[in-house]
């Protein structure tokens, strides 16, 4: 079952993101539409109305491909070197490639394409991790409050976002399968703590624009 505060979270960001909508920078206005398939794509898991043949699994593997794709492009939306661009984009597409191998012939339809996942997870740490080195390396005269800054914020939401489903996913064939009872009182702490970070910070952002542009005005 889906937990309830990843799901309020989702819907909170949604719902800040329609709010501050015309105030977001055109990298930012993408989240809409993803944010808007997400609380209707996470609405019927709450019931458990995407279970097939006791596992959802199928959906949750194809979900995460999207999230991984729109993740890749958001980052490098901030990124004005073309070349770096295409390399990034080539890998972005052969983990993508990999995961549709993982999900059909190594760990199958039916079970959480983890390998993949975990692969799909690193590579956006290093994105990450990539766009702080240039943030910080920045000769631009231009004076950046990294608390207030909205590209800053978003993207340590998803940092966090893939540290935490880093460990969650190197974990979860060995302690699910096994039912590990520990591993399921850590995972939901876990997942919580995440959806508050990744969301709260999407959230936050949004905001910043819309304070941005009114203090302007």
């Amino acid at each position: 079952m889906l937990d309830s505060l990843y799901y309020v979270m989702f819907v909170v960001a949604f719902i800040c993101c329609i709010f501050t909508y015309k105030s977001l920078d055109k990298n930012f206005k993408w989240f809409l539409p993803f944010l808007a398939f997400g609380v209707f794509y996470n609405y019927p898991a709450i019931f458990q109305l995407l279970i097939i043949n006791h596992t959802n699994a199928w959906c949750n593997n194809f979900n995460d491909i999207l999230e991984f794709a729109c993740y890749t492009m958001f980052i490098m939306s901030f990124d004005d070197r073309a070349k770096r661009k295409k390399f990034v984009y080539i890998a972005a597409g052969v983990i993508v490639g990999l995961t549709l191998i993982d999900i059909f012939f190594i760990q199958g339809f039916w079970h959480r394409a983890t390998i993949a996942i975990v692969i799909q997870n690193i590579f956006g740490l290093w994105l990450v991790c990539d766009y702080y080195y240039r943030l910080l390396n920045d000769d631009s005269d231009e004076y950046i409050e990294l608390i207030s800054h909205p590209p800053f914020l978003a993207i340590t939401g998803i940092f966090f976002y893939y540290l935490a489903m880093t460990f969650y996913y190197s974990c979860f064939s060995f302690m699910v399968y096994k039912n590990n009872y520990h591993f399921y009182l850590i995972a939901m702490t876990l997942l919580d703590l995440n959806s508050l970070m990744l969301y709260g910070l999407f959230s936050f952002s949004f905001i910043c624009f819309f304070r941005k542009n009114n203090l302007s005005s």
